[in-house]
């Protein structure tokens, strides 16, 4: 049977469109880096791709969650610190055997206390450290009673569905043991250092109540360090997981660049070799164009 040379030529331009297709779909994975460009490259990878892409994205606000909880428990921490060391300089002044300027020692404690309101009413971005859920609050009043302000809330960060770690963020446990308010007994030891005549059992009853509320303050901060290495931990966690799904998501979606490149350089060559047959076999003549 005779084949025409318009049904050559129809079958000729078929398979250069069919090559040149292949050859565009092959050099947009290269230029990509993705084996699936649209859902119609893989239906089914598609879906697994978007599962994928969602719970990666779902890790990486956990881990932003986690970060942000883990500056706070440092800069808490940091806090806590320099009111730990506020608190030995006081006590040194309320144990020492011989105080011969009392004026003096009465002005560093004036200090240490306003010092030590300060950092206890202490801001985390726009955010009361210390004042519980009422975080929009001054924790603590700067005038005697000193009262505390805030609730005991504390502040929770979200690591996982459906967990949560709760972070202290009540200042009364930390500067409030019991009766004891750290500010009024840094005011009653002033008080007692300037009293005329002098009252040494006055200065030595503020002793106690500062070792109690070193030691709740040193409680607070082992607690903040036990809070800080869960995080640690939870996001050792996710970032393991999202290393696992996203490589999941790189075996599904990315193509393989040497292959990719590979096939390109293949398609081309077949491509080029269409054409030049083509251009051998399909020869316009007179005749051709009479038909």
């Amino acid at each position: 049977m005779r084949i025409s040379a318009k049904i050559m030529a129809d079958h000729i331009k078929a398979n250069l469109a069919k090559q040149s297709t292949q050859l565009m779909e092959t050099q947009l994975k290269l230029a990509s880096g993705k084996r699936i460009n649209k859902p119609s490259d893989d239906p089914v990878g598609i879906g697994k791709v978007l599962d994928y892409r969602t719970t990666l994205k779902t890790v990486d606000q956990y881990r932003d969650n986690i970060l942000e909880s883990r500056t706070r428990v440092q800069f808490t921490e940091s806090v806590l610190g320099q009111v730990s060391e506020f608190i030995e300089d006081a006590k040194k002044v309320a144990t020492s055997p011989d105080i011969e300027d009392k004026t003096a020692f009465a002005q560093e404690i004036r200090n240490i206390r306003q010092q030590v309101l300060g950092l206890a009413n202490s801001k985390y971005g726009a955010n009361y450290l210390f004042s519980g859920h009422l975080s929009d609050t001054a924790s603590f009043d700067l005038a005697p009673p000193y009262g505390y302000n805030g609730d005991s809330g504390s502040h929770r960060v979200v690591v996982g569905e459906g967990i949560t770690v709760p972070i202290e963020a009540d200042g009364s446990q930390m500067f409030i043991d019991g009766a004891d308010n750290l500010f009024q007994v840094l005011d009653d030891l002033e008080t007692a250092l300037l009293a005329d005549p002098y009252d040494p059992a006055a200065v030595k009853n503020t002793v106690d109540p500062l070792y109690r509320i070193a030691d709740r303050v040193k409680l607070a901060r082992s607690g903040l360090a036990t809070d800080y290495k869960r995080l640690e931990r939870t996001d050792e966690y996710w970032k393991n997981f999202g290393n696992a799904v996203e490589t999941m998501r790189q075996t599904v979606e990315d193509a393989d660049i040497t292959k990719t490149a590979i096939d390109m350089q293949v398609q081309q060559t077949a491509y080029e070799v269409l054409l030049a047959t083509a251009a051998q076999v399909v020869q316009p003549t007179l005749v051709d164009f009479l038909r």
